[in-house]
């Protein structure tokens, strides 16, 4: 008696792992896929962040921090935080210093929602974000590496309150 050994798949075994793996890759993919995020949605994450910080008794800054002689350039973040004045060594021995001065100075600090790509620029250079939940208003715009002018730049409004809206270009 010889036995016929069956070789291959059959096209409903071959029909099933097709949909499986279908099936699993629909999942799959837009989570692991790039996505990318519209500049307008991580500014005001951004900007919602160094409020909060502010909020908790904290001034922060928005700076930035310009490439050559371009006026736009990467984001950064300080924070104004006290440092003790150094006492010099004979009034230390002397015991003469006993209160030392402070020093108020901004110190850069990292967030976790700062925008990590060049291109934005401020009118004025600087927006403070106060203890109280304001901020100094701004004018915020973002040129895409892509862009060929600065005509093509996205231009946002900052408010007092945070607020952060796209203006419409004409």
């Amino acid at each position: 008696m010889i036995k016929k050994s069956k070789q291959g798949f059959t096209l409903v075994e071959i029909l099933i792992v097709i949909f499986i793996t279908g099936a699993l890759s629909s999942v799959l993919l837009p989570r692991i896929s790039f996505y990318f995020e519209p500049p307008s949605a991580v500014l005001q994450r951004a900007i919602e962040e160094a409020s909060d910080k502010a909020l908790s008794g904290i001034p922060i800054r928005l700076t930035v921090k310009s490439e050559s002689q371009s006026k736009r350039g990467y984001i950064l973040a300080e924070a104004l935080t006290k440092r003790e004045v150094e006492e010099d060594s004979l009034s230390s021995f002397l015991g003469t210093n006993v209160n030392r001065p402070a020093v108020l100075e901004w110190q850069n600090i990292k967030m976790k929602y700062l925008p990590d790509n060049d291109g934005w620029k401020f009118e004025p250079e600087v927006i403070y974000f106060y203890t109280d939940g304001s901020c100094s208003p701004a004018k915020i715009s973002w040129v895409s590496p892509n862009s060929v002018s600065y005509s093509d730049a996205d231009e946002y409004i900052l408010t007092v309150t945070g607020y952060c809206t796209k203006l419409e270009k004409k």
